[in-house]
């Protein structure tokens, strides 16, 4: 703070004896201040505030009309926050009380006559410097919070377009898993309609089994089986864009039943594989194995890993479905003794569109079947090695449902 400003400061000398305005105001000119009012009537102080914007007010206490510690207790109530003005009162009585007097109603430092003119030109050189430095704070301050505004302003800017784009990635990513999903779709249907082509190919061609009724009844109970399958398939286009409903439900089911429907949906593509190779398939099941699922899902869960254990079994090969019951767990094993996979191939085969089997496959069965076992509150593991085969252990919750529907817990 230079002196060049300090001395520019407007003070203020209210009193209402003329004398002593008139002495004071001849020692701070004789001290290098030259903007100076006085007002012998204390009830002008505020109009003269309006006017004059003093820095300092020099104010008596004992004044007809209104005395000191009234304008200080209105100098308080109308001027708040920034706009106090610091007040050095200059009285002749400064006794202890009036000084606690002063100082509670507002004033801001006092002085007692005969004032000590060293410690006077003090007094007031320390509050001006005080309230300068004040007022550059506050200053300071705005032009503070000006650039705040600017720069919440800017980043409101920037926020509005990073949520814009991120509605964008998010859209684009939606249509990415819809992409992938319809994908998914394509594939286990195809697996379902293999079904239906294959054992109504087997009663068109085969006289003697629709004469057999209980054949034909098994083979259209099995096809029905994979139409509904099918038709589940395909609602999953339509759940991607509607919230799961009540219809929605997990039912008490029995894992070896949905094996054996499983076994003989996939009969038409492993007869398919026979011309080539023989597989052997071999069951070894607890007997019981009840969870709460839904028994579309599961029956392409079985019927993507059996199609996978066929594919994965070039030669004379053992597949073999093993359920049994562990530490509360259903346990399902689906092991072949194939060609296995490489600890890289291992770690990628969940992954949508990884597949080893170039343009025949598509990369999605196994990507469907971790999704449908995640969605039934169950894990995966993997075990395999290259020409040992491969055993897909799943583990489901047992089933605490005696017949009832429970509403499906989807995995987000």
């Amino acid at each position: 703070m230079n002196e060049a400003t300090l001395k520019e400061a407007h003070i203020l000398m209210v009193d209402d004896e003329v004398a002593t305005t008139c002495l004071m105001t001849n020692f701070l000119n004789r001290i290098g201040y030259s903007k100076l009012e006085s007002i012998n009537d204390s009830t002008r102080i505020f109009k003269m505030i309006e006017t004059f914007k003093p820095d300092l007010i020099l104010l008596d206490l004992a004044m007809p009309g209104m005395n000191g510690f009234q304008v200080l207790e209105n100098l308080r109530a109308n001027r708040r926050g920034e706009n106090q003005i610091p007040v050095l009162v200059v009285t002749g009585d400064a006794s202890a009380e009036n000084k606690r007097r002063a100082l509670c109603a507002g004033a801001t430092d006092l002085l007692g006559r005969p004032v000590d003119p060293s410690e006077f030109s003090m007094r007031i050189r320390n509050l001006l410097q005080a309230r300068f430095l004040r007022l550059e704070i506050q200053e300071q301050n705005h032009f503070l919070e000006e650039r705040v505004r600017e720069r919440t302003s800017q980043l409101e800017h920037a926020l509005e377009n990073l949520e814009t784009a991120q509605r964008q990635r998010v859209q684009q990513e939606r249509l990415s898993a819809f992409g992938e999903m319809a994908g998914g779709v394509v594939h286990d249907f195809s697996n379902a309609l293999m079904s239906v082509i294959g054992y109504s190919e087997m009663l068109l061609s085969n006289p003697e089994k629709r004469g057999d009724e209980a054949t034909a009844l098994e083979y259209l109970r099995i096809i029905n089986t994979a139409g509904r399958d099918g038709a589940h398939i395909v609602s999953r286009l339509r759940d991607f864009y509607r919230p799961r409903g009540e219809s929605d439900m997990f039912e008490t089911l029995d894992l070896n039943e949905i094996i054996s429907q499983s076994l003989a949906l996939a009969k038409p593509r492993c007869a398919q594989r026979e011309s080539r190779a023989r597989i052997h398939f071999e069951t070894d099941l607890d007997g019981s194995a009840t969870i709460a699922g839904i028994g579309a899902e599961l029956r392409e869960v079985l019927t993507n890993l059996i199609f996978n254990a066929v594919d994965a079994t070039p030669g004379e090969g053992v597949i073999t479905l093993r359920t049994r019951q562990h530490d509360g767990e259903v346990v399902l094993e689906v092991i072949d003794t194939g060609t296995g996979m490489s600890a890289d191939v291992r770690q990628r085969c969940l992954e949508p569109f990884f597949t080893t089997k170039g343009d025949h496959g598509t990369g999605l069965g196994l990507a469907m079947v971790f999704g449908i076992i995640k969605r039934h509150q169950g894990t995966l593991e993997i075990d395999s090695e290259p020409g040992a085969g491969a055993t897909f252990r799943i583990r489901f919750p047992i089933s605490s449902v005696n017949g009832e529907a429970v509403l499906a817990k989807r995995a987000a």
